[in-house]
């Protein structure tokens, strides 16, 4: 299975304004990007322990709705950078099936060209990937454990 072009050419829009840009305006991009995301609040109630990423130093929270098999992130943080690297991951990669979120890689967040960020921030991003990929995750997995807990309790 291979993830259509059209459904990644938010994210390759990023990825190609990033590389053009030098160290000093990639910074000011991101943070650009954090803002524009204002224009639309992130909800208080979004900001529940239960929509806490865990893996960033700053505090993450990331909201996560599927509308048929496309799966939709939302997110925010408390540090200015990190909404603006929020907003680009959930940009990119909403509109995603399960199966489709994860054949992404790790290479996909370092194709991003975010070498300029601290070693914290890029390990930060590649937690982001794997939280929205283990959100978007098919629900029948879960359930099925929760199912077979009681029966091995029994026996």
């Amino acid at each position: 299975m291979s993830i259509p072009a059209e459904k990644l050419a938010t994210y390759r829009e990023f990825a190609e304004a990033l590389d053009m840009l030098d160290e000093e305006t990639r910074f000011e991009y991101i943070i650009d990007l954090g803002k524009q995301d204002d224009d639309e609040p992130f909800p208080a109630e979004g900001m529940a322990d239960a929509n806490l990423m865990h893996g960033c130093m700053s505090k993450v929270w990331i909201l996560h709705d599927a509308v048929g098999e496309q799966h939709r992130f939302r997110g925010h943080s408390d540090a200015i950078i990190v909404k603006g690297l929020v907003t680009m991951m959930c940009r990119s990669f909403s509109g995603l099936t399960a199966g489709e979120l994860a054949e992404l890689t790790l290479d996909h967040v370092r194709k991003l060209n975010l070498g300029a960020l601290t070693t914290q921030r890029q390990l930060g991003m590649m937690a982001m990937l794997k939280h929205m990929q283990k959100l978007a995750a098919p629900a029948a997995a879960p359930a099925a454990d929760d199912a077979a807990a009681p029966q091995e309790q029994t026996a």
